[in-house]
Parts: structure tokens; sequence; C-alpha cells
């Protein structure tokens, strides 16, 4: 399996776009430009990975993970959007495409996870009725301010709604409603420079990574087992992605079901 993600909830990402904008507390510390630090212009100028929304060069890339999955006879997760976000404005014209090229790929279950869920029912393709088979919608929201997100993804019907609580940098779990989501995605925030802890008030970033204590995770996993909705714990507050994964005394690494009766590949480990 070529070229799998590193990130541990999904086999591939594509980026139909690239670049974003932040507007939400939880993009303080972004990784994107770190992903997005090579890339070009036409004119040879180094790209603004905030502020700026570019084509990739990746739109072949599903109908090859197709014919691959296809030939397995497996279902790939395929995180859409990773270095952008796929509702984002800037994108509207090329969504159709986007959407095309998802809907002819049944061996791909598209996670596509926003922070503009206001922006979703409004750009939905024609034929979406009660949502494609292999697409989950979701939303970040890692603090009780952006909670509010997920209220709007409840209103539109999806095969799977999901919540990623990453970075989760304050306990959300007295005030979160489950209702309509099936899956939860919690961790800390990765990257380098010291830890501290953000307060709502904190409207100028500082640098560093933002703590999570492990008894808001856990409070979220017990909350998940309550309503039946599936759990995912992906790190703690480290200094890389993906640390203590099995912090919380085992692995909760647990999936829906795939798309159209497929079993899920299973996931190349880095």
């Amino acid at each position: 399996m070529a070229d799998s993600s590193k990130i541990s909830w999904t086999h591939f990402s594509w980026n139909p776009w690239l670049g974003c904008d932040k507007c939400a507390p939880e993009c303080a510390h972004c990784y994107i430009h770190r992903d997005l630090r090579k890339q070009k212009d036409e004119n040879g100028r180094q790209r603004k990975p905030f502020g700026d929304l570019w084509l990739s060069k990746t739109w072949a890339k599903p109908w090859k993970l197709q014919r691959q999955a296809a030939a397995a006879g497996v279902a790939y997760r395929v995180f859409t959007c990773s270095d952008s976000d796929f509702f984002h404005k800037k994108a509207d014209d090329h969504r159709e495409a986007a959407w095309l090229t998802i809907k002819n790929t049944p061996n791909l279950c598209y996670l596509i996870l926003t922070k503009r869920a206001e922006r979703i029912a409004k750009h939905l393709p024609a034929d979406w009725g009660e949502g494609y088979p292999n697409v989950w919608l979701g939303v970040s929201t890692g603090c009780n301010q952006t909670l509010n997100k997920m209220d709007a993804l409840r209103k539109v019907p999806a095969a799977v709604r999901f919540a990623s609580c990453e970075p989760l940098i304050e306990d959300i779990s007295e005030k979160v409603n489950l209702g309509g989501f099936n899956w939860l995605i919690a961790g800390g925030e990765s990257g380098d420079n010291p830890e501290y802890y953000w307060t709502p008030s904190q409207t100028t970033p500082q640098r560093g990574r933002r703590s999570m204590l492990l008894d808001w995770a856990r409070a979220l996993q017990r909350k998940c087992a309550e309503a039946g909705t599936i759990f995912y714990f992906k790190q703690i507050t480290a200094a890389r992605s993906g640390v203590g994964a099995d912090a919380l005394g085992k692995l909760y690494h647990d999936f829906p079901a795939a798309p159209n009766g497929l079993p899920w590949a299973e996931k190349e480990t880095k």
C-alpha cells in the first residue's frame, strides 16, 4: 500500500486543493504550514498556507486507489482535505468536480472533516439524498466554544457523522451532545516548544502546544460508551504525533463499518 498516511485513523489522505484560513481556537497551531512549506506557485514563489487556496496535482490519486482497493476487495479510509477544508468558500468552483470523483470511487470511504459546518448543507451534490454511502461527514471541536459545529452537522443527512476532538484543549464532556454522531476521535496537540494550558479568554496564541488532561479524554470515552458512539483515542499531548495512543489503558482504535458491505483494508504501520 504505497504512500499510506502516518495518521493512524486513515489509510490515505487526498487534497484536491491546498491552503486554508484559521477560523477557530483549535486552528492556532495548525500543522499545514509544515506540510506546504515546499509548495511553489507558477512563478516559483513559496506558497502561503494561510490566506490562499490552490488546486493540487493529485486528482488522479483517488482513481488509482479505487483500482487498487477494488482489486483487493477492500475499502480504504481517505482523509479528505487534510491540508485545507473541503467546504472552504474559495473551493466553491472546484467542489462539484470533487464530488463526481467521490461518487464514482465506491471502495474509498472519504472522511471529510470541516471547521465550516454551517456551509455543508448548501454545498452537497444534488443527488446527495440521505448521504453517499462512502462519505463520512465530520466536524472539528476541541473546546466548548465550537460545540455548535456539531449542532450544524446534526441537521445534515450522512451515512456517518463524526467529531474530531483534536486538539482537545479543554474539557467538553459536560456539554457535548453525541446524538446523531456515530464516531468520535480524541487526542492531544502535537508540536514543538513548551506545553501550556489554553483558556477561552486567550485570543493571542503563544508558541508551544496546548496541554490535554487525560481525564478529559476519559470523560469523553465514558460519554461515548453511554451514547453508543464509537470512540477513537489518537494521542497524548507530545512533540510527535501518535505518541501515547494506549495512554487510557488500552488502544481505542475502533471504526464504524466500511461502506458497501466491504471489509476494511489493514492499516500499514510506519
